[in-house]
């Protein structure tokens, strides 16, 4: 089946304006000192204001209510793009080209380009061999560097799961280690995929009868990361991150348990809105999509949360010196040498840290 999230015209573009004035927008229950005002927030590719399905170079190239972003070694990003049901490769210069699907196979297929069909993408994360997967509904798919697509993996449901429900257990969050294990967050909770297929229960349910008295069952996405050292960094539903180290030990890390807030500090005084995406820095860091406050979060081994870009409440995009602004924010990938990319809207931004 496919979700229809797509926007609806100015509504939701939010008069997102690249690069001009204004933004501002109260802050949200908190405060915070943003902790990189010397940073830059540019365009690589995409408009703020225009959605569409147009490979090309930077500002020229469009895509239609991008969900997730992901890079490889190389520096090339990769974009689900799920309002055009495909994945778009962007190379470090800002040059866009489709990999893999078209708006002509608007559900889960096997194959190869522009035969290659996706549902409903989410998130997107690289493994060994800069293969790159894909949350796509309730599968995780694999895309090779050429685009052959196949169907890495299935989350189940269970046979008493109406229609209406199925995107509660939608892949919300994706990461990969270089072990090739897979790591997926959804409304259950978060499991990790060995690549013979093996999954182990990380937190939530075990056993579906176990979701009897959840009273909601919507789909969301839910930030998953895993760095070089094993350690997995999970984004909570109640607004809190929690680690869980190579050992499996699980400890709750920072954000205040009970509700969504916006502040910065360490640990529970630090507080979270939507956490959809994260990302390891290369040295032990996270960096977080703070998709509710729509701000970029950096998170600390201690816990300290501090805000690298982004201004609470801001509705049209900002450009230039950090705060800057990005509203409907998703995604956030890093390369490990001090630049971020995020996605705004239908833009994709560049945000260099100092």
């Amino acid at each position: 089946m496919r979700l229809h999230a797509r926007s609806t015209g100015a509504g939701l573009l939010m008069a997102l304006c690249a690069a001009c004035g204004g933004g501002g927008g109260s802050p949200g229950s908190g405060t915070a000192t943003l902790a990189a005002r010397s940073s830059t927030l540019s365009l690589l590719a995409g408009s703020a204001t225009e959605s569409g399905n147009v490979d090309g170079a930077g500002a020229a190239a469009r895509f239609n209510q991008p969900t997730g972003i992901a890079i490889d070694g190389g520096g090339n990003l990769y974009v689900a793009d799920r309002g055009n049901c495909a994945v778009r490769k962007i190379t470090p210069d800002g040059g866009v080209s489709t990999l893999a699907g078209s708006s002509a196979h608007c559900a889960s297929q096997d194959g190869s380009g522009a035969d290659a069909g996706f549902g409903f993408l989410t998130a997107l994360a690289t493994g060994p061999g800069n293969t790159l997967y894909a949350g796509d509904g309730l599968r995780v798919r694999a895309i090779s560097p050429a685009g052959v697509v196949g169907t890495a993996a299935t989350l189940e449901t269970g046979a008493n799961i109406s229609a209406s429900e199925a995107p509660y257990f939608y892949v919300g969050g994706l990461a990969a280690d270089a072990g090739g294990n897979l790591y997926v967050t959804n409304g259950p909770g978060t499991r990790k995929i060995a690549p013979a297929g093996v999954t182990t229960l990380l937190d939530g349910v075990a056993s579906l009868d176990s979701l009897a008295g959840v009273s909601s069952r919507t789909f969301a996405q839910r930030g998953i990361a895993v760095d070089s050292a094993g350690t997995v960094w999970i984004a909570n539903s109640d607004a809190t991150v929690s680690t869980i180290d190579a050992s499996g030990k699980r400890t709750r890390i920072a954000g205040l348990s009970g509700g969504p807030g916006y502040a910065d500090g360490s640990g529970s005084f630090a507080h979270f809105g939507q956490v959809t995406a994260m990302t390891p820095d290369g040295a032990g860091s996270v960096f977080a999509a703070d998709s509710g406050n729509s701000v970029i979060r950096k998170i600390t081994p201690a816990g300290v949360v501090s805000s690298v870009a982004g201004t609470p409440g801001a509705a049209m995009l900002q450009l230039g010196a950090a705060p800057g602004s990005l509203p409907a924010l998703a995604g956030v990938a890093a390369d490990g040498k001090g630049t971020l990319y995020t996605i705004s809207g239908n833009a994709i931004i560049k945000v260099t840290l100092p």
